[in-house]
């Protein structure tokens, strides 16, 4: 066997994989992704008070042209959720639902990484028609409070009156559209300096018929 086998053969043994039980597996999944996830926050410096996690690389695609946007993301159990702007990402969406995500510590082979490749379907829910459910997961988000501390500092550095704040801050976002994402499979990395990878694949158990 030559060198170069050798050394593939020794990366092959490092990687394990199916190592957890479903359970011990969706208990990691729910502690990486509440760390990674951003959340509601209070600051007393000006500017968005969100407490921001990893962002994520979305990947849609339309018409065979695949598309990554660094984004935000909010969890509720293992559904993603993302407030996007209007842009290539939305459109793709609404040709294609089927979307990958991916979440991850900044590469330092000197100590343990962790990663999360999600493969999901996508759901857009846009203001015009939901706006009650928009509103509602705007505010669980924390992203409806944080719109309201950055547009009145905003106004108050312009010595402008605050007015109907509510109504300024429907008129910003409900341009945006809410995308909610269901993952069908988690593929979990864990990649050690010594221990090497270990492999391990969640899936959607399919609803009964």
């Amino acid at each position: 066997m030559s060198e170069t086998e050798n050394k593939k053969s020794l990366l092959a043994d490092h990687i394990h994989k199916n190592t957890m039980s479903r359970e011990e597996l969706e208990k990691e999944l729910h502690a990486f992704l509440d760390e990674a996830s951003s959340w509601p926050g209070t600051t007393d410096k000006p500017g968005c008070p969100l407490k921001h996690g990893l962002a994520c690389v979305l990947c849609t695609v339309h018409d065979d042209e695949p598309r990554a946007t660094p984004i935000d993301f909010f969890i509720d159990g293992f559904t993603l959720w993302h407030a996007g702007e209007p842009g290539l990402k939305i459109r793709n969406i609404r040709s294609n639902a089927k979307v990958a995500v991916g979440v991850y510590h900044p590469m330092d082979h000197s100590v343990l990484n962790r990663s999360l490749q999600i493969n999901g379907t996508a759901t857009l829910l846009p203001y015009a028609g939901h706006e009650q459910e928009f509103l509602e997961r705007l505010k669980i988000m924390g992203v409806y409070a944080a719109a309201a501390k950055v547009m009145g500092e905003m106004l108050a550095a312009q010595g402008k009156p605050a007015g109907n704040l509510d109504e300024d801050i429907i008129k910003a976002i409900k341009r945006f559209n809410l995308i909610k994402i269901e993952p069908y499979e988690i593929t979990y990395l864990r990649i050690h300096p010594t221990e090497g990878t270990v492999k391990n694949i969640w899936k959607k158990i399919p609803a009964e018929a």
